[in-house]
């Protein structure tokens, strides 16, 4: 299946960003999960590659408030309290190249880059 049928054929509905008031998910229960705030373009990137690769129901979606952001998120998921950051196998990560490039080679779908040799570059910087 081509990457644009992919992307095209998984319709997914957004959740509602969590603010101040709202519980945490579910900490570290086995989920993958991609913090995002959608106006941020860096999160964006994450999540870009994230849908390209088909992986809506492998990686969770959760979306962060930046404006009222919950408490729990710096204290419990992510001390430098800033997005995107992703939650996979009881660690998260953060800076949204190194999670591109995460999603690339720990997840199945079409790759991101297109050889080994421009993934293995210092310069990857776009």
């Amino acid at each position: 299946m081509s990457p644009v049928a992919l992307a095209s054929s998984a319709k997914e509905v957004l959740p509602p960003p969590l603010t101040a008031t709202s519980p945490p998910p579910s900490l570290f229960d086995g989920t993958t999960r991609l913090y995002v705030s959608y106006p941020c373009p860096f999160a964006q990137r994450t999540w870009i590659a994230r849908n390209y690769k088909g992986l809506q129901e492998k990686i969770k979606l959760v979306a962060i408030d930046l404006g009222d952001r919950p408490a729990w998120y710096k204290e419990k998921v992510y001390p430098e309290n800033v997005v995107p950051s992703l939650e996979h196998k009881n660690e998260v990560k953060g800076e949204s190249l190194d999670l591109v490039k995460c999603i690339d080679n720990h997840f199945e779908g079409p790759p991101l880059l297109p050889d080994v040799e421009l993934k293995t570059s210092k310069c990857f910087y776009i």
